[in-house]
């Protein structure tokens, strides 16, 4: 097993860098691509300090918020189309998407892993997540044969991940061998979680290749932490260039920045009244206004201790959430959970 240290400490910030560089002109070397970026490269020279991020910006941005809402300049739109991921094309953006296994047991249907996964145009595993892969690897292939030869998952469906990343202390012997000859890049800073530092290996490539969108498949259940932690890394990574999607057997999250978003709800979610909610974690949101929801806010303040909007269904299949703060965005995917109790069965 040939890996790659990147060490993140900040008194050796010119050899993470340096050590990450030469990993992904190995990778991309692999691919038969090539990756030009100018040696000078702001990413490269932020690679060694993955604690780094933007400060005392507070009063400036709230105005501005201000000013959106109050609409002296006008709110910045995004739209969004998460039925792309569950029941429609199964890709998102014109250049593909990223995918990403968690540490997590992956729950969400088979045929949609395998078709996210597949249309993916970057594949990586972080840490004790590759077991995971191995493990539903496996699993399929066990299906296969036990109903004669036909499953969901055909030969030469699940590709092997282009990279596994992340500190190596969750990675199993076994897991290592089935995947001996895929690209390891170690991340040891203990300061960020190995989610978080997977966007520093990946992002290069992802700008180079003008990938904006990332799939993460993760559970929520069982460690209330690492669902803490996970949205800690929406919250660090979202932004023009990149939009993080959790993907879990029975929800899609992802975050609203300050602006106006028009989220096209599947039609079959409208009909069956499936759930979602709004959330506002971290900081207060003064000024939250809905369309087509069961249940609308008008010029709302949320906040942990006071309003969160949970529990809440659509009246149309097109919402829109115009919000002076980030926001969490949370819905049910339609026929996850029933699937699940049916396999549980």
């Amino acid at each position: 097993m040939s890996i790659v240290r990147i060490n993140g400490t900040r008194c050796r910030k010119m050899a993470a860098a340096a050590a990450i560089k030469n990993a992904l002109f190995k990778l991309l070397r692999g691919a038969g691509t090539s990756l030009a970026l100018p040696d000078d490269s702001r990413i490269f020279k932020q690679a060694g300090n993955l604690r780094a991020h933007p400060r005392n910006y507070c009063t400036k941005t709230t105005i501005g918020f201000r000013q959106q809402m109050d609409h002296t300049i006008p709110p910045k739109e995004y739209k969004w189309t998460p039925g792309n991921l569950i029941n429609e094309s199964f890709k998102l953006g014109p250049n593909g998407h990223v995918c990403i296994v968690l540490n997590r047991q992956i729950q969400v249907p088979a045929h949609v892993v395998k078709l996210l996964w597949k249309n993916a145009t970057l594949r990586c595993a972080v840490d004790g997540g590759s077991n995971h892969l191995r493990n539903f690897i496996v699993a399929q292939s066990a299906a296969k044969q036990n109903k004669g030869g036909k499953s969901d998952i055909e030969p030469g469906d699940i590709e092997p991940p282009d990279l596994i990343t992340g500190d190596f202390d969750s990675i199993t012997d076994e897991t290592i061998e089935f995947f001996k000859s895929i690209p390891k890049i170690n991340t040891p800073d203990q300061d960020a979680t190995d989610f978080t530092k997977a966007f520093t290996v990946l992002q290069p490539v992802m700008l180079q290749r003008k990938v904006k969108d990332v799939v993460v498949f993760h559970d929520c259940s069982g460690r209330l932490d690492q669902v803490m932690a996970n949205l800690n890394t929406l919250y660090k990574m979202q932004k023009d260039n990149c939009n993080v999607y959790l993907l879990s057997g029975d929800s899609i999250t992802w975050l609203l920045r300050p602006g106006k978003h028009t989220i096209q709800v599947p039609l079959d979610l409208v009909t069956s009244q499936r759930w979602c909610s709004l959330m506002p974690v971290g900081s207060t949101a003064h000024n939250v206004t809905t369309q087509g929801l069961k249940w609308n806010l008008y010029h709302a303040q949320m906040e942990f201790g006071g309003m969160v909007s949970t529990s809440n269904t659509y009246s149309t299949e097109f919402v829109q959430v115009e919000t002076d703060s980030n926001l969490i965005w949370s819905m049910g995917a339609y026929g996850f959970e029933e699937k699940l109790r049916s396999t549980m069965k």
